[in-house]
């Protein structure tokens, strides 16, 4: 099996998510970097062919371009330093949110936070007067990453991370420093970048509050409909398969008893409960049969 038919292999049988936001990113961007080396080598410059990936800041011109609202989330060309953060903050908050909601809602928080970054980013460049002589174009993937932040952060903000390795943080003040960092941004440096981040962390919080139910938003359910949409995977799930035989272990003697409640889907109430509980408390204060129904209900 050579280098391309392994990757390819990784990429279809890898059920996670986050993985594959992953290779394709770095996908996108060796092969950029390949393309950028070859018209350097001969004097030419690889830009006016990323233009056509680019996100415009011109709506007439997007109407041109209507693909860019997604081709712009994987494309990072200004140097390895952005793919590098994007790719980081991708990989940690991503993997925690996964680990609760599912790979499933993880496409959806992707690209529903670049969209809204897109939307946010166009409406603003053609509305207000201090960008009516700036052109701008958006590129990469901090919007999506944005909006898995915050969602993460909304959906268990207690949850403590190590940052840099030298100290624990809880995930509400890391995604509102990094909401803060953006917004600052806007008028001194990055006014197209910061505005597009803060359209893809309020699209995450949104998100999560949709799943938990107090906001009802057709834009958000537009994008929880794309459950339907997402194919399974043929992978057998060994996480599922060890946490069921340990359940079984555990319950067999009470399922001679009497009737088992657990079977089925989890109704709301419950995972609404334990979402709550894990705010307050953390994780780790769950009980092996709440880990199990949030486990189900992620599925």
């Amino acid at each position: 099996m050579n280098i391309w038919e392994d990757l390819k292999f990784k990429f279809l049988h890898n059920p996670s998510a986050v993985n594959k936001l992953l290779m394709i990113n770095v996908g996108v961007f060796v092969v950029a970097s390949i393309i950028r080396m070859v018209f350097y080598f001969f004097s030419y410059s690889a830009e006016p062919l990323f233009d056509f990936l680019y996100l415009p800041d011109d709506f007439s011109l997007f109407l041109m371009r209507p693909w860019t609202i997604v081709t712009y989330q994987f494309m990072h060309t200004r140097g390895i330093s952005h793919i590098l953060f994007n790719m980081l903050v991708l990989f940690f908050m991503g993997n925690i949110l996964e680990d609760f909601l599912g790979s499933k809602k993880i496409w959806i928080t992707y690209f529903g936070g670049g969209l809204a970054g897109a939307f946010l980013f166009l409406i603003a460049y053609n509305f207000f007067p201090v960008f009516a002589n700036i052109q701008a174009l958006l590129l990469g993937a901090s919007a999506g990453v944005m909006a898995i932040t915050a969602a993460t952060a909304t959906l268990v903000p207690e949850y403590e991370v190590m940052l840099f390795g030298f100290f624990r943080i809880k995930l509400k003040w890391l995604a509102l420093g990094l909401i803060l960092v953006n917004i600052v941004s806007i008028p001194a440096s990055n006014p197209g970048g910061g505005i597009a981040h803060l359209g893809g962390a309020i699209f995450g919080m949104l998100y999560i509050f949709y799943i938990k139910g107090p906001v009802t938003n057709p834009f958000i359910k537009f994008f929880n409909n794309f459950n339907k949409m997402m194919p399974k995977s043929n992978k057998v799930d060994e996480k599922k398969i060890y946490r069921e035989k340990v359940y079984s272990n555990n319950e067999s003697k009470k399922a001679n008893s009497k009737p088992n409640k657990r079977n089925g889907r989890p109704n709301q109430d419950e995972i609404d409960a334990i979402l709550d509980k894990i705010s307050h408390s953390g994780y780790n204060s769950l009980t092996s049969e709440e880990k199990e129904i949030l486990f189900r209900a992620s599925e």
